[in-house]
Order: structure tokens, then C-alpha cells, then sequence
């Protein structure tokens, strides 16, 4: 694939009086442009044609190449070339208690869920902290992987009390949120909740999970969330692929 066959061919990065930004800045920016304008999954041009159509050396390519990538604008696929990336998924906490799939399909995603673990455990001494249980209670705990599409997006593990909401370790959660369940089945409606973020790095069974190189950065939301009678209801974390993710945070004043 050629560039001036395929692509439209840009003005060479500018050089004014003033000092100018490094040359893998202005092709940061440059890019940026377009890939705004390029479908999502079209190839990009490859390294050299950009080297040739912006007269920069490989070095200053593949910089501002590597940085687009972490930003999540563009995705490698070994062997084949780099590509333009969907958009980053927002999901918001401030202004609703609605869950990950309840967000995404008021937004008009097409959610899939996969259970990848679904078991009656003992309570740790978080998760029974957290649940205001005794250490050692008996709580379900679900594993699932959430897609939107056929794209892998986080992997959700959830804590509620066995004894609060009997049964509940028989329900089916591939076609149905949590909350859902819980609001519909046990009559509990969430109020609030908490959410602690941290920055960690996919294990390699993550990595297989969440189709991610191992060590990638996720998103790691760690909470629980409360009824209206300010009573725990759920502990989860939720693992989410960073190159995919944004957190919308709502800040209001007294």
C-alpha cells in the first residue's frame, strides 16, 4: 500500500522562528488529525512512508508511534501493521449507581458477559469488612468477563452475602446485571457507593483474557456499593483494559 495511493498527503511538519516542538510532537499532532478522520481498524501507513512523507528519521516515527499506542488511539497487531483504535469506553460513577452493563447498554453498546467463575466462598477479611459480615461468612463470588461486542473489555469479580439473598449462587449473569438482579429479585436498590482507582499491570492470564500483551496497563476499580438504608450490598474489582478505558469523575461544590 502506498501513501499518495491511500492516504492524503499532508504538509511537511512546519519549522517557524520560534523554537519548534520536538519532530515526534509534530507528528503526534499531525496524526492526531487524522486518525480523528481514518475508520476505526483501517491501517495506518507504515513506518517508512511516514518517514519519507514527513522527511523524520524511523527513531522520531516509531516515538510518536509508541506514544499514540499508549494512548489508545492506535493498536498493533503483530505482523500486519499498526492500526486506528475504537474509541475509549467512558464509564461513569458520579452521577448514576447503574453497574458497567447497565451503563454501557443505555448507551447503546451491545454488552456480552462471559462467567468465568461462580462459586460459594468463604469470606477473606476484606471482603467481610467490606460486607460488614463475620470473617469466614459464606459469600458468592462471581468472575466475568464483560465484551462490548466481541471485544473483551474488564474482568468484574463481585462479593454478596449468601445469607442476605439465598440462592443467588444459582442465577444466571450472562443476560443480566447484578444490580438488575438484585433490584428486581431481591427488592434492594443501590444509593452510593465507594471506588478506590489504582493503576496495576495484566498478568499473563489476564492477558489472555482481555487479548492484551502481559504487563499492559488496566484500570483497577476496587468498591462496594451501598442500599438506601446504608447498608454494604456489594464488594467488587473491576480490572479494566487501559488502552480502551476512561473514568468520567463529576465534581461538585457545597
Amino acid at each position: 500500500m502506498s501513501f499518495t495511493s491511500s492516504w492524503v498527503k499532508l504538509p511537511r511538519l512546519g519549522r517557524g522562528k520560534t523554537p519548534p516542538a520536538p519532530k515526534y510532537f509534530q507528528l503526534e499532532e499531525t496524526l492526531r488529525e487524522q486518525i480523528a478522520a481514518w475508520e476505526i481498524d483501517h491501517p495506518i501507513p507504515s513506518e517508512p512512508e511516514l518517514c519519507r512523507a514527513y522527511s523524520v528519521s524511523r527513531t522520531t516515527v516509531r516515538k510518536a508511534l509508541d506514544d499514540l499506542v499508549r494512548e489508545g488511539l492506535l493498536y498493533r497487531v503483530q505482523g500486519k501493521g499498526t492500526f486506528v483504535a475504537p474509541p475509549k469506553l467512558r464509564e461513569r460513577f458520579a452521577q448514576r449507581t447503574a453497574g458497567f452493563y447497565e451503563d454501557m447498554v443505555s448507551r447503546g453498546f451491545t454488552v456480552r458477559t462471559r462467567v468465568l467463575e461462580q462459586t460459594v466462598v468463604r469470606a477473606s477479611k476484606r471482603v467481610a469488612s467490606e460486607l460488614g459480615l463475620p470473617a469466614g461468612d459464606k459469600v458468592v463470588k462471581w468472575v466475568r468477563l464483560r465484551l462490548i461486542g466481541n471485544d473483551p473489555i474488564l474482568i468484574s469479580t463481585s462479593f454478596v452475602s449468601q445469607r442476605r439473598f439465598p440462592a443467588i449462587e444459582d442465577e444466571e449473569l450472562t443476560e443480566v446485571s447484578l444490580y438488575a438482579l438484585l433490584r428486581e429479585k431481591y427488592g434492594v436498590h443501590l444509593a452510593r457507593g465507594t471506588r478506590l482507582l489504582e493503576v496495576s499491570s495484566c498478568t499473563e492470564e489476564e492477558a489472555g483474557l482481555l487479548r492484551m500483551p502481559p504487563g499492559a496497563p488496566l484500570l483497577v476499580l476496587t468498591g462496594t456499593m451501598y442500599d438506601t438504608e446504608g447498608q454494604p450490598v456489594e464488594y467488587g474489582v473491576a480490572r479494566l483494559r487501559g488502552d480502551r478505558s476512561q473514568l468520567e469523575i463529576e465534581i461538585v461544590t457545597d
